[in-house]
């Protein structure tokens, strides 16, 4: 047995000896269980290595709960392997040494199961507040969160899979791992990937989950609901309904998505209503109309990282606008719209 786990902490079988111990301590979650079984099912040495394991937790549970270990029974075991009595000993710190060699290695495997499982480090959370962030991941990726998003994850990514927990606006750009893919978790909605860019909201207006992709391969789908599994490819958009397990799949109409994150805007024939909207959004200030007829007055113009005072002033002489803080943000105003070409 010893000589298997040492084969096994040799292999690239890291994932299903932790997946194992969170078997035993029944946190292995159903679809994790499957992949366990399908493991131990492909190859006679997983089954053994499954079952030594399987023989030493139920040791370990029935120490636990009040068994002790033989300590005597340990030691005259092993020092019948080394062809020792105990009477034979020259001195009392070898016996005593041989002892505690006996104890070592009776604990040595399920020492190690408490390694992987308590050793873990603690979860990591990401909070963006009232500003963005862009943070890189330990295995490479950058993450750019918009305010209010948090992204929690175990800075190890420990097993066969990298995964993270998102909530809110997130602009991802994924090393590129084969081995390792990259999951995004959004309550009971899964993004699959190995390496690649892709926006994620998972608190859209219309109370649906929205992906954009920029470059890759996406697989979206229903934790509980794999077979709701679809591929999304670059300039595409996935909307996957809160209350339901559909996911609809468009091309992607929304040049803006990213704005919050580039300040990067394009307006062709815009009503004013939907341009004011997306500037409180990119530059978290409220920007309103004193009048609802000024809503539908269009503009067609392009902003690239201009500053909030400087979009304005094109707003003001383009519609022929005034503009008004309020302390909280502006308000705009105007008796006529003067149509842009």
């Amino acid at each position: 047995m010893y000589y298997q786990w040492k084969t096994a902490m040799k292999t690239n079988d890291t994932y299903y000896i932790d997946l194992i111990a969170r078997y035993f301590y029944g946190e292995a979650t159903t679809e994790e269980i499957g992949l366990l079984e399908a493991w131990v099912k492909s190859d006679p040495v997983n089954a053994r290595l499954f079952s030594e394991y399987q023989k030493t937790w139920k040791t370990v549970e029935n120490t636990r709960i009040g068994n002790s270990i033989d300590l005597d029974h340990e030691w005259n075991t092993l020092g019948s392997k080394l062809g020792i009595k105990e009477h034979e000993h020259k001195s009392k710190i070898l016996y005593y040494s041989l002892r505690i060699a006996a104890i070592f290695l009776f604990l040595l495997v399920p020492a190690y199961f408490l390694y992987q499982h308590f050793d873990t480090p603690a979860e990591q959370q990401l909070a963006a507040g009232n500003e963005i962030i862009e943070r890189t991941l330990p295995d490479g990726t950058v993450v750019t969160l918009n305010t209010g998003a948090t992204l929690t994850f175990n800075p190890r990514f420990d097993g066969s899979i990298r995964r993270v927990t998102l909530t809110g606006e997130a602009w991802f750009e994924v090393a590129r791992d084969k081995r390792k893919p990259f999951i995004i978790a959004a309550e009971n909605v899964r993004i699959r990937v190995i390496g690649t860019s892709f926006f994620v909201n998972t608190k859209s207006s219309n109370d649906t989950k929205d992906i954009i992709l920029s470059s890759g391969i996406v697989r979206v789908y229903y934790e509980n609901k794999p077979q709701t599994m679809a591929l999304l490819y670059p300039g595409e958009k996935a909307e996957l309904l809160s209350n339901g397990y559909q996911v609809i799949r468009t091309t992607n109409e929304d040049v803006n998505f990213l704005s919050w994150k580039t300040k990067h805007m394009v307006f062709i024939n815009t009503p004013l209503k939907e341009v004011v909207a997306l500037l409180t959004k990119v530059y978290h200030s409220k920007i309103s109309l004193s009048d609802a007829q000024l809503s539908d007055c269009r503009i067609t113009t392009t902003f690239d990282g201009q500053s909030l005072e400087s979009v304005l002033n094109v707003l003001k002489a383009t519609l022929d606008l005034q503009s008004r803080n309020t302390g909280s943000g502006f308000e705009l105003s105007g008796s006529v719209c003067k149509q842009s070409l």
